[in-house]
């Protein structure tokens, strides 16, 4: 009874995608070193140790609970490592997303959210970076808590791209979609192109199958 009824999205049309944001460095060959890196809030729950080189694309696997929200959440500097090491390599920008994005609630348009963050945009240059993100129309005068949960993601990954990140570190960007989002976002995150260096945590391996090319499994 309390459910507010909104209108049936549109067909996605996955090729329509046209994320040609670049990024505003180029970073180093090695971009993030991280050795007996323990990770926990007040013990130790993981030790981790790899490498990560420009242009990769990293996954991070492993069921729910088991740290991997943790690790990233470590790497950008939200929760104080335990003991260990780990060092970012030359010129790298981190663009982060993390999975209480896509709870965002507010009444604010998606024009004016991302007007908040970009003031210094014109009208015509916010509409074309949301138009790449699959927002066309009247799409930008919605109100962000009218959006389904892969509209919430696209738009808060369309304000960290415009940043210029050259690594984004993706926490379960795909958590409690449905299969028709999860494909939506996965195929976005394939059209980033090969520019940007990548981390992106999981418990689907299936998910990131088709995105990743190095894996790091955590049980």
């Amino acid at each position: 009874e309390r459910m507010v009824k909104i209108e049936a999205p549109n067909k996605y049309d996955l090729t329509t995608f046209k994320t040609n944001f670049k990024i505003k460095k180029e970073s180093g060959k090695q971009v993030l070193s991280v050795r007996n890196l323990e990770v926990g809030y007040n013990k130790a729950i993981q030790n981790i140790s790899f490498d990560l080189y420009k242009k990769q694309r990293l996954a991070v696997i492993g069921e729910n609970g088991i740290g991997k929200s943790t690790l990233l959440k470590t790497l950008v500097g939200k929760i104080e490592k335990i003991s260990g090491k780990y060092e970012f390599g030359y010129n790298v920008t981190i663009g982060y997303f993390d999975q209480q994005m896509a709870l965002l609630d507010s009444n604010k348009t998606v024009i004016d959210d991302f007007y908040a963050e970009f003031p210094d945009l014109t009208q015509t240059e916010i509409r074309n970076s949301l138009a790449s993100f699959m927002f066309y129309g009247e799409d930008v005068f919605k109100e962000i808590r009218m959006l389904s949960g892969g509209e919430k993601v696209r738009l808060q990954l369309c304000k960290i791209l415009k940043k210029g990140p050259n690594l984004l570190i993706l926490d379960e960007p795909t958590v409690g979609l449905d299969p028709k989002q999860i494909i939506e976002i996965r195929e976005l995150i394939k059209s980033l192109g090969k520019d940007h260096t990548v981390i992106i945590s999981s418990h689907i391996l299936s998910e990131i199958s088709q995105i990743c090319e190095k894996v790091i499994i955590i049980n």
